[in-house]
């Protein structure tokens, strides 16, 4: 266990913010980082509106959960008495 490790006797949480993008947000990092692999497409996401009707795009339901079950489990594995606070 990485506390035993380093020894440390701390109150440790976790806040898990997947990534997602509006149509604004993808212009700018298609020009902050033009070689980036990572997929920018709307029509690989899942749409989002906030209550302003302002759109995001997340990642389809089955890839968010595949997500949350790794990295919950590496999280738990790793520390144990950690807390998720959320997913999103």
């Amino acid at each position: 266990m990485i506390t035993q490790t380093l020894d440390l006797d701390c109150d440790l949480t976790f806040e898990l913010i997947t990534h997602r993008f509006t149509p604004k947000s993808k212009e700018v990092l298609e020009t902050w980082y033009p070689n980036s692999k990572l997929d920018l497409e709307a029509e690989n996401r899942s749409q989002k509106r906030n209550k302003f009707g302002g759109v995001k795009y997340v990642y389809h339901k089955d890839t968010m959960a595949e997500l949350q079950e790794f990295i919950e489990a590496q999280i738990n594995s790793n520390f144990p008495q950690a807390k998720i606070l959320y997913w999103t």
